[in-house]
């Protein structure tokens, strides 16, 4: 037998499964890396639908009329809770998810959708406080405007309704500076100032609407 031949045999064994180990290790890493971009891959292609869908809702939403005629200001207001509610669906859906692979990405989403929610209800809050608001004005005008003797009973109830007329003046003057003060969560700057516009353009109007009303 050739020792030389032997002694080479005995030195490759292990060097061979040195070597066999290595391509064991480097396709299990590479295979791990492969399954690690599988994995960011999907989780943004989950986050980023969730987003752009919200993002839409606020849009539609703050898009809207913020004093809507009476008669349809009851389903304005159901219509702007549907629409958070369906954002807060998607952000149940994104908390849900393993953020592992990209934590920063899927904590920006879901603060994204946590104010997004949080506007379009203090959008409905809005609308429901403006409803109130043009209901006890009519309320007080009708009393002010009816026949009657402007003594006694017909004075305490026309004080009555101007009180709930202006209460509820000033649960729509601070549903609106709430909307307001959130619109710096509102990522469009051109949309945000449209919205504080409208805000500011409203507070006005009922302003005036509340001092004529007192005047009756």
């Amino acid at each position: 037998m050739d020792l030389k031949a032997l002694d080479l045999k005995s030195l490759n064994k292990p060097l061979l499964w040195g070597v066999a180990a290595v391509a064991v290790l480097v396709l299990g890493l590479l295979a791990w890396s492969g399954y690690g971009k599988y994995r960011l891959q999907s989780l943004r292609h989950a986050v980023v639908p969730q987003v752009q869908a919200a993002d839409a809702r606020l849009r539609e939403a703050l898009g809207g009329t913020l004093e809507p005629n009476p008669a349809q200001a009851g389903q304005a207001a159901a219509a702007l809770d549907a629409a958070a509610q369906d954002i807060e669906a998607r952000l149940a859906e994104l908390r849900a998810l393993d953020a592992a692979p990209d934590p920063e990405r899927v904590a920006s989403a879901v603060e994204a959708l946590d104010n997004a929610a949080a506007l379009v209800h203090a959008q409905a809050s809005v609308v429901r406080a403006g409803l109130a608001f043009a209901q006890a004005r009519a309320a007080l005008g009708a009393h002010m405007r009816g026949v009657g003797t402007r003594r006694g009973a017909w004075v305490s109830e026309a004080i009555e309704l101007k009180h709930k007329m202006d209460k509820s003046y000033f649960d729509y003057k601070f549903a609106l500076d709430a909307l307001k003060a959130r619109l710096g969560d509102v990522p469009d700057r051109e949309l945000a100032a449209q919205v504080r516009a409208q805000i500011e353009a409203t507070l006005k109007r009922a302003g005036d609407a509340r001092a004529a009303a007192g005047r009756l």
